[in-house]
């Protein structure tokens, strides 16, 4: 029962240009969620994560900078990887989702709106080479 979805979940297409686009955005998405949980390659770090999203009247800010900052971490680095690329493009689209509604609506969605079709490309399509989840797939041999 489970193991045709998880095979679909798994199974993913050989392209080059899907890797190099994962390995693009799992690039910035850890380097964004380091930035935002310890201050890495220039980021605010917590506090000041806590703080900017406090300014924006998120509710419950400082679990939203832990759960955004581990999930931007932990995505970015499953997408270097190629592990599991289908589900954690997932919550990438929701960050960017509420990203656009909460901060960008103003400023610009361009670059949010980019990493959602981004995000879309990969769910349909799958890791691409040199990928965790091409060495488990039966497509790529």
């Amino acid at each position: 029962m489970f193991g045709s979805k998880c095979d679909k979940i798994k199974s993913t297409s050989c392209s080059y240009s899907l890797f190099l686009m994962r390995l693009l955005m799992g690039w910035i998405f850890f380097k964004a969620g380091t930035g935002k949980l310890f201050g890495w390659f220039g980021g605010n770090g917590l506090e000041k994560t806590i703080g900017f999203f406090t300014s924006i009247n998120l509710p419950m800010p400082e679990f939203q900078a832990y759960l955004v900052g581990s999930t931007e971490a932990l995505a970015g680095l499953a997408l270097v990887l190629g592990f599991l690329v289908r589900l954690v493009s997932i919550p990438v689209i929701i960050i960017m989702i509420v990203a656009i509604v909460t901060v960008h609506n103003q400023s610009g969605y361009y670059y949010p709106l980019m990493i959602i079709f981004a995000s879309a490309i990969l769910i349909e399509k799958g890791a691409g080479s040199f990928s965790l989840d091409k060495c488990c797939s039966e497509n790529c041999s």
